[in-house]
């Protein structure tokens, strides 16, 4: 199971600290946080990207626990 990164624009204040993760995280031209990549995140990312959803002042961005893709279960059942 991995997680991946949920963002609600709705939410965003284009405050830009999320880039601090910015092969994931990126202000548009309309100050608003695009996410670059759809998916789970590898797990060497998770710090980085956790950290970003943390200093986010308005809370936009989550971290979504996703199941296999696949419907293995890395070898457990």
């Amino acid at each position: 199971m991995g997680s991946r990164p949920v963002v609600d624009l709705d939410k965003c204040i284009g405050a830009g600290l999320c880039t601090v993760a910015s092969a994931y995280f990126q202000l548009s031209d309309d100050g608003k946080v695009m996410l670059l990549h759809d998916g789970d995140v590898p797990e060497s990312d998770l710090p980085l990207v956790s950290d970003a959803a943390v200093v986010c002042p308005a809370e936009a961005i989550q971290l979504q626990k996703s199941g296999p893709s696949d419907g293995s279960a890395n070898g457990k059942d």
